[in-house]
């Protein structure tokens, strides 16, 4: 059975040609003259001053495709399904066909279907929403991994993370790779327009732009569905099922709320105050009493046998401190009541200590009279292990001391994504002892970094130093098997350290909650006071979204035995890359939330007094070309925009938005320096009740720049420095957890 789809009306044909492919007489992919999967596609910004008319259908590309489906997808109504799904192989003959070589995807459609013996179902958007989905392709040059999501948090992909898992490609490098494939992506990210509008959102890029990938062999998705599949209705019309109490979904409405991923009774939440040190000035949260102040002082890691006293004395800081002799003979911690007190700090020596997932535990006594710095680093013996200073992620770019499987020191300045650059030596080894297992290192330096790429310590600046720490599986310095992050709090031992409340901090059943959501004028929810910024107040989106979690209470089980089963289906649309003549060039991703860096938001329901005309929620954000690139190889890694060097900017190629069904409104580009619009999404909402069309849901085409022949505007260039903005707009008729307002784009660097 081979599927045609003709403007989006599907027909099964019988053809001497499927006899042929059983046959194996013919290769999987599918000959150019075949339509799309999905019908034809809309786009946001066609050429209206050309007479020529933007195609998107792939069939007059000059391009073939091939097929590819995930692994079943199996779940009972309220369920998450939200993993890396075991890897699939490409199609033998594509993969012997590009072996050594190159393909060009010009572009690929989705679809979520079951498998029947008249061929593939399409499943409605209404009984499988498919919130997003990240997908990648690599090939014989790389492989998949898992990382931690930490890492990623800060850099724009904290939506990609899978429960507690982050998967990324890898590269593998052979010696007899040959030179000219050196900058050709040996994986690719396939992620965009990836929520409820993929199926007919349009994936495909003008004619000469593609993305490149090299020897692919292997298709890997991890998709987030969840089944809103009422059972007791099946249609036309949908009826939503039972939903949660939290739900804000109106009774009389076309969907379901538990798309949105409401935080029901199953939910439990652990918070706490968290506190943290200070040897400067006063601290900007007090903490308030007596008995907070001894427990808060006590975690972050003052000595056990401290004493504990209230005072009234004008000479200590106000409120809570720490007083500790050199020695640790005699530690106080002290609740002073007397308002005008002095300021924190004042003393030459500090000292501090803490750990990372109980693998790699660092401490610093700091001598500031003397310019003295000892640090202590004990980690697993036999492989390689470290510390980056001043860090949270390697985003962060920070000075790095890495200790090799015997015992070797050196320092290094790392780099986005990659392990940078050695750098001279500063320290010296005091003493280098194996005890149980356990490698420790004792190390002296000067706390003034002796360049500019070497960590400085200004204890009497920042009392709290994060820093990020790795374990290698081998002994020699190489991809990390475990990473992670903690805080060293330093403690004054010559002076009084204040003692502060840092905030709040706790779990969602169990994972930790973390939200990085920045302020003006990158972006507007810290203003907004948006829920979803603290565990406190969060009350709906992702962080309540897990894989295998239901979106029900805990009273509510319906249809329990009643599963579904479905696939995710992926058609990719190629041509072959020449690298003699090359025609195609390979377009990197360029990625922004209007959100920064939260991923999600929530949508506060409008104020009685506003009409429902009126009802419109907005965010913005501002940021420059520059804050999206990232200067490794594009042949790297997915997220590598490449060197700048000998370049001034972006031609901006393909822009596409992702935001949610049922609100969604409007998502606009600008260009912040000179007042251009540079691309304006107005979603297509579906109207009726068949496949693509389903009421309520939405369809985002995205914007595309390329040449007036094939009725588009030129190319848009942008310099590095250019200042952007995004608007993004949304029905609060009702409220809404978890929107998103992401921008996904391809550009090429020139």
């Amino acid at each position: 059975i081979i599927q045609r789809s003709v403007g989006g009306e599907r027909a099964s044909t019988m053809e001497s040609l499927v006899v042929l492919l059983l046959l194996g007489l013919l290769p999987c992919a599918w000959p150019a003259d075949l339509h799309n999967m999905n019908g034809l596609y809309a786009i946001s910004n066609p050429n209206k001053a050309t007479s020529a008319e933007f195609s998107t259908d792939y069939g007059k590309k000059n391009a073939e495709y091939f097929d590819v489906y995930s692994p079943p997808i199996r779940t009972r109504y309220g369920e998450v399904f939200w993993t890396m799904m075991d890897p699939v192989s490409l199609p033998d003959d594509i993969v012997k066909r590009f072996a050594n070589k190159t393909m060009a995807v010009i572009g690929y459609e989705t679809d979520q279907v079951m498998k029947t013996e008249q061929g593939d179902v399409s499943v409605p958007i209404t009984w499988a929403y498919n919130h997003h989905y990240v997908s990648y392709v690599t090939g014989s040059r790389s492989k998949l991994v898992r990382a931690d999501r930490e890492e990623y948090m800060r850099n724009a992909f904290s939506y990609l993370y899978t429960h507690t898992d982050f998967w990324v490609p890898a590269d593998i490098a052979l010696e007899d790779d040959p030179p000219e494939i050196a900058l050709i992506p040996k994986s690719q990210l396939f992620s965009e327009g990836n929520g409820g509008e993929f199926r007919k959102s349009f994936h495909g890029y003008p004619t000469g732009y593609a993305q490149l990938i090299y020897a692919p062999d292997t298709f890997h998705i991890s998709p987030m569905q969840i089944d809103t599949h009422n059972r007791d209705h099946p249609g036309p019309a949908y009826v939503p099922g039972p939903q949660p109490k939290a739900s804000q979904a109106p009774p009389d409405a076309k969907y379901s709320g538990i798309l949105e991923c409401p935080c029901t009774d199953r939910i439990k939440k652990d918070i706490r105050t968290v506190y943290s040190a200070l040897t400067k000035g006063a601290c900007p949260t007090a903490v308030q009493n007596a008995s907070e102040c001894f427990a808060a002082a006590r975690s972050i890691g003052t000595p056990s046998n401290a004493t504990t006293q209230s005072v009234s004395d004008k000479s200590l800081p106000a409120g809570c401190s720490v007083v500790r002799s050199p020695e640790d003979v005699v530690s106080k911690i002290l609740f002073n009541t007397e308002s005008d007190g002095t300021s924190c700090g004042g003393g030459s020596l500090y000292s501090g200590q803490a750990s990372v997932l109980r693998k790699v535990t660092m401490r610093l006594d700091l001598n500031a009279h003397a310019d003295e710095a000892q640090i202590t680093l004990s980690g697993p013996d036999g492989v390689w292990f470290g510390v980056g200073f001043d860090a949270s992620a390697m985003s962060d770019l920070p000075y790095a001391i890495i200790i090799n499987g015997s015992g070797q020191v050196m320092e290094r300045k790392l780099a986005d994504h990659d392990p940078g650059k050695q750098i001279a030596t500063s320290v010296t080894i005091l003493s280098n002892t194996v005890v149980k297992g356990v490698r420790t290192i004792v190390l002296n330096r000067t706390m003034k970094g002796v360049t500019a790429d070497h960590y400085t310590f200004s204890p009497a600046v920042e009392s709290s130093l994060p820093f990020i720490s790795a374990v290698g599986s081998g002994p020699a310095f190489a991809y990390h098997k475990f990473k992670g992050a903690a805080t060293l709090s330093l403690t004054a031992l010559d002076g009084a350290t204040c003692v502060c409340n840092a905030g709040i901090q706790g779990s969602i059943n169990g994972i930790p909650f973390h939200k990085d959501c920045w302020d003006e004028p990158k972006g507007d929810l810290v203003r907004q006071k948006n829920p979803t910024c603290w565990v406190d107040t969060y009350v709906g989106g992702l962080r309540c979204c897990h894989h295998g979690w239901i979106l029900l209470d805990q009273d509510q089980n319906p249809w329990e035995n009643q599963t579904d089963e479905y696939h995710m289906k992926f058609r990719f649309w190629f041509q072959e890359y020449n690298p003699e003549e090359p025609k195609h060039e390979n377009l990197v991703r360029i990625f922004w939330e209007t959100e920064v860096w939260s991923t999600e938001y929530d949508i506060p329901i409008k104020q009685p007094d506003v009409m429902p005309e009126d009802a419109l929620h907005e965010i913005q954000s501002h940021w420059k070309v520059g804050d999206m690139l990232h200067d490794c190889d594009p042949g790297s890694a997915f997220d590598c925009t490449g060197p700048r060097t000998n370049k001034t900017g972006i031609n901006l190629i393909y822009a596409g938005g992702h935001c949610h069904a049922p609100s969604c409104y409007t998502m606009e580009l600008w260009n912040a320096d000179n007042g251009q619009l540079l691309c304006r999404h107005d979603p297509i909402y579906g109207n009726g009740t068949e496949i693509f069309n389903e009421d309520g849901y939405l369809a985002l085409p995205p914007c595309l720049w390329g040449s007036k022949e094939e009725g588009l505007t030129e190319p848009i260039f942008l310099s590095f420095d250019t200042n952007l903005m995004s608007i993004k707009r949304n029905n609060n008729t009702y409220g809404h957890y978890g929107e998103m307002a992401l921008w996904q784009m391809r550009a090429v660097l020139v």
